[in-house]
């Protein structure tokens, strides 16, 4: 047990092509994808993870979701992730000492372990920022359990 953090991208498939218009001058309706006999509306993409990681989830839940710590999916727009890539690279996530304490997250061994890798943690949070950016229905979410 312990704290897991995903970073979840959702991809809408629109039953409408854009970049085509028929004769009436409107987007061409297209057919989607089907499983199991159902149209796919989205796909959830796995844009990030990371495995008890408290400064990085403890400053998401400060800055994002008011300080309330409830395992609730916390929606992301392009901006918050590229602030979210910006602390990690500028030191801005909570030191240690500041960090909620417990089993389930981490020890300071591992979050030091997990500083030193903020560029590529950061470079996930830029391209979840490119991903919402590159369609308008494009969504990123953060979960976290215990």
């Amino acid at each position: 047990m312990g704290l897991d953090m995903y970073l979840i991208g959702d991809k809408y498939i629109s039953e409408y092509d854009h970049s085509q218009q028929g004769p009436d001058g409107r987007s061409l309706r297209v057919k989607r994808p089907v499983i199991d006999g159902f149209e796919i509306t989205s796909y959830k993409l796995d844009l990030g993870y990371w495995r008890k990681f408290g400064p990085l989830h403890d400053y998401i839940v400060k800055v994002f979701a008011d300080g309330v710590d409830d395992c609730r999916p916390i929606d992301l727009d392009s901006d918050d992730c590229r602030r979210i890539a910006a602390a990690l690279r500028d030191g801005g996530l909570p030191e240690n000492d500041d960090v909620v304490r417990g089993c389930f997250f981490g020890s300071d061994e591992m979050w030091d372990e997990d500083r030193a890798q903020s560029e590529e943690h950061a470079k996930l949070f830029d391209k979840a920022a490119d991903f919402i950016d590159a369609a308008p229905w494009n969504s990123v979410t953060y979960v976290a359990s215990w």
